[in-house]
């Protein structure tokens, strides 16, 4: 399947504490917000990226791996359900309102 021109990859993982999607950001560091996260340009860069990270102490995050984005002026946009939601947060009530 061909990716679209505007398709570019963005490393994420989750916060060792919580469980959190955390997303890698252009100073090196990580955050929980997607519209934070550096839009890399080559899937290799990204692939390097995770694995870098993977290679670090997981003090602060685990699982690190890279997706799909398509930009959309300033907006990231995940080519993924998974990752819309992950970015979303859940799709169902945490709680019963009972």
């Amino acid at each position: 399947m061909a990716k679209p021109a505007s398709t570019h990859f963005v490393v994420t993982a989750s916060l060792t504490d919580s469980g959190a999607p955390a997303y890698f950001r252009a100073s090196g560091d990580w955050g929980t917000n997607l519209s934070d996260a550096q839009c890399i340009d080559s899937e290799d860069q990204a692939v390097d990226i995770a694995k870098r990270a993977e290679s670090q102490a997981q003090r602060l995050v685990c699982d690190p791996y890279s997706f799909p984005v398509a930009l959309q002026g300033n907006d990231i946009d995940p080519l993924t359900a998974r990752e819309r939601i992950r970015a979303g947060g859940p799709t169902v009530p945490v709680r019963r309102p009972d």
